[in-house]
């Protein structure tokens, strides 16, 4: 009898991990255009987390490649390239000293002008 319970709730138990796996959709990372000037603002004033920084500049932006663009000019400005050095890190909170600061005022116009001439709607 302890076999029969047993094998049931084992058998519902996989059952429901196999629908859930089978039906779930994989984590993925697609922030918008929006979220990305939100970050940039948090950044320029200080409230940017440096966790939601490194995670925005360590995985690439695939579904978007304007906003990649965006994601490899901050990633020149935090760690530099052969053409410029990198930023300094920030005081009193910050992620970037000011010249950063200044270079990612530069990028986060440029998202905006590029969000201001986004189109309303898409055709699929």
């Amino acid at each position: 009898m302890e076999f029969i319970l047993v094998f049931v709730i084992s058998f519902f138990i996989l059952f429901a991990a196999a629908i859930a796996f089978a039906l779930g959709r994989p984590p993925t990372y697609r922030p918008s255009r929006k979220e990305i000037e939100q970050l940039l603002l948090d950044v320029v004033e200080k409230k940017a987390s440096t966790e939601r920084w490194e995670m925005f500049l360590s995985l690439p932006i695939n579904h978007d490649p304007e906003l990649e663009e965006i994601r490899e000019q901050c990633l020149i400005i935090a760690y530099g390239d052969e053409n410029s050095r990198p930023s300094g890190e920030g005081i009193d909170g910050g992620i970037f000293d000011r010249r950063g600061n200044l270079r990612i005022q530069e990028v986060l116009k440029r998202l905006t002008l590029l969000i201001k001439a986004e189109p309303v709607s898409k055709i699929f």
